[in-house]
């Protein structure tokens, strides 16, 4: 069994890479905590709390943190996953209260508790970074970090970034640069593997209407992408949609899910000019970067968000 402790800026795909992770054999969940990203901290604890209480799962403690980036002035995702983060999808309210300490104490807590544990990152790092300055020893007690972020060669928030590392990308430059082993699955994999709305569809044997889905974690699935499916539709006239943050989760569960690695480092670009946010890649031994996704086998750990019911 593999604990892990989630980071995440709960958005549309965040909170399906948190279902797979809830419906994997091999993954205990120890803690989730939550940052700015997607949507704003307070809107991304509360789609957390309800998340994990909405499938059972309100035993997960969840601790709140940082409500913007270090240094620039936090710019949310909206267009992409909608005014809560979660493509305007309204889950039912919970009792489930968000824990009393602060998501950097917490990540330190928890892991030390667990040593050995991986730590996923979802959202932007500023967590992160705050949590390894406060708590240099740290580093004794996480095995590894797995973080979607960065782009090699291609953006989506401009031409050159990614945005979780370009949301707060001197936090990113911090995590980058420790002497912790890490895997990142940069955009670039993730934009060569679009999913048709049809083609999902045909995955989970959906029909056309989505509110006739009795599986409770399907139907979310579906009706979570809305937003982020008619955003793609009308800039590229089909209804698609990416899904980074599961390809990243899927490679905590199966690290078959990887077709091909690079081993090197990345730099962040921390100028203020069109580059600033860039993740430039360098020689190095500690970073693996992920180049390309199996799609069966994440098509395959996907899917097993259906045990959820």
């Amino acid at each position: 069994m593999k604990n892990i402790l989630i980071d995440t800026d709960c958005g549309v795909d965040d909170s399906i890479a948190i279902m797979m992770a809830l419906a994997a054999d091999n993954i205990s969940v120890k803690g989730i905590t939550t940052v700015s990203g997607n949507t704003y901290v307070d809107q991304v604890t509360d789609n957390v709390l309800r998340l994990v209480s909405y499938f059972g799962f309100k035993d997960i403690p969840v601790y709140r943190g940082a409500h913007r980036p270090l240094v620039a002035a936090p710019k949310t995702g909206e267009r992409i996953h909608g005014k809560n983060g979660l493509g305007d999808v309204e889950l039912p309210s919970t009792d489930k209260k968000v824990e009393d300490i602060s998501a950097p104490e917490a990540i330190y807590r928890v892991a030390r508790e667990n040593p050995g544990i991986t730590l996923v990152t979802l959202g932007p790092l500023t967590n992160v970074a705050m949590a390894f300055n406060l708590f240099p020893d740290l580093k004794d007690y996480v095995k590894e970090i797995v973080s979607m972020g960065g782009a090699l060669y291609e953006g989506n928030v401009t031409r050159f970034a990614e945005f979780n590392f370009y949301f707060d990308p001197e936090a990113a430059q911090y995590v980058l640069g420790m002497e912790i082993p890490m895997t990142t699955l940069p955009w670039d994999p993730v934009v060569k593997l679009p999913f048709m709305e049809t083609e999902l569809k045909s995955m989970f044997g959906v029909g056309g209407d989505i509110e006739a889905v009795k599986n409770r974690a399907v139907r979310f699935l579906f009706e979570v992408q809305q937003v982020t499916i008619s955003f793609i539709e009308r800039f590229h006239g089909i209804r698609a949609t990416m899904l980074p943050d599961p390809e990243a989760m899927a490679y905590v569960i199966n690290r078959d899910s990887a077709l091909k690695k690079i081993t090197g480092a990345l730099t962040m670009e921390l100028n203020n000019n069109t580059l600033r946010g860039a993740s430039v890649l360098g020689d190095g031994h500690k970073m693996e970067i992920i180049t390309e996704v199996n799609k069966e086998t994440f098509v395959g750990v996907l899917k097993s968000i259906e045990k959820l019911g």
